[in-house]
């Protein structure tokens, strides 16, 4: 009987000390609100940019302005010899936009704020 309660007496530390967490500090503090955050002052915060789309056809049609995943995000009536001006608003992440016209299909690169593409 006291070579059992010598063992438990024995165990008993072992088993509870080895089930303890690893406690870390951690050096990097989590910002609790806002006025807590460092942002630099380059960042705008803005989730959407804005595009300025003209577009021309030789024909008349119905073109389509869709993301890569055929999302579409505008639909115009192009005109003959008429350019139609059209405001895009897209998410900043977005690096396209896919162009459908007739069965013609185009990929535009969103670099800058105004961009031009005529069908044929």
């Amino acid at each position: 009987m006291k070579k059992i309660a010598f063992i438990i007496a024995i165990l008993f530390p072992i088993v509870f000390t080895s089930c303890k967490k690893d406690r870390f500090d951690n050096p990097d503090k989590t910002p609790e609100n806002m006025e807590q955050l460092t942002v630099p002052s380059s960042f705008d915060w803005k989730t959407t940019k804005d595009i300025q789309l003209t577009l021309s056809a030789s024909a008349s049609g119905i073109v389509e302005v869709t993301n890569s995943q055929g999302i579409v995000y505008q639909k115009a009536f192009l005109s003959p010899g008429q350019a139609y001006l059209m405001k895009l608003t897209v998410p900043t992440y977005e690096k396209s936009v896919k162009l459908k016209f007739m069965g013609q299909e185009a990929i535009l690169e969103l670099g800058t704020a105004s961009l031009n593409y005529s069908f044929n």
